[in-house]
């Protein structure tokens, strides 16, 4: 008895909302790419997993990040972001080999974007966080939770290895 009592009280007393929301809560206006993160990733044959390689990245140092805003960049007529790579110092697993065979068209791409937005590769732009072919300046779409959205082109300047 006393357990149906506390069932019965924890099912009266719950507060579920499930409208209303949408009306009274803000919706974030932004479509912005605000940081970006680059790595390499390889399998390194010497290590296993259950039989398998495991995967390892390297985080690519990034410098002279420029977030470019059309409305902020006299004739640009879209958003842009352009920033320097440096592959750093071989060591451990990632050996001078493996060192040597990073390039543009073999690297990761991250970003952080505005609260509540989605991002999208267009054009064949390598899916973010998935390798990809950046030898060439790329476009991605970010759509910021009220539905507006901005076409992004993301470019690597410099690239050292």
């Amino acid at each position: 008895m006393k357990y149906l009592l506390i069932l019965g009280m924890a099912l009266s007393l719950s507060s579920c909302l499930k409208y209303g929301l949408e009306e009274n809560l803000p919706k974030f206006k932004d479509a912005l790419i605000t940081e970006v993160f680059m790595e390499y990733r390889f399998e390194d044959s010497k290590a296993t997993s259950g039989g398998s390689p495991l995967v390892r990245n390297v985080t690519l140092t990034l410098t002279q990040k420029q977030f470019k805003r059309k409305e902020n960049t006299a004739g640009a007529s879209l958003d842009s972001l352009i920033f320097n790579v440096t592959v750093p110092a071989a060591s451990g697993a990632f050996t001078a080999e493996e060192k040597a065979k990073v390039s543009k068209n073999r690297l990761v791409l991250m970003t952080n974007i505005s609260p509540a937005a989605t991002m999208e590769a267009l054009e064949g732009a390598p899916q973010p966080g998935l390798p990809g072919d950046f030898s060439q300046p790329r476009k991605y779409k970010i759509t910021a939770a009220n539905g507006d959205s901005r076409i992004w082109v993301v470019k690597i300047g410099n690239f050292t290895n």
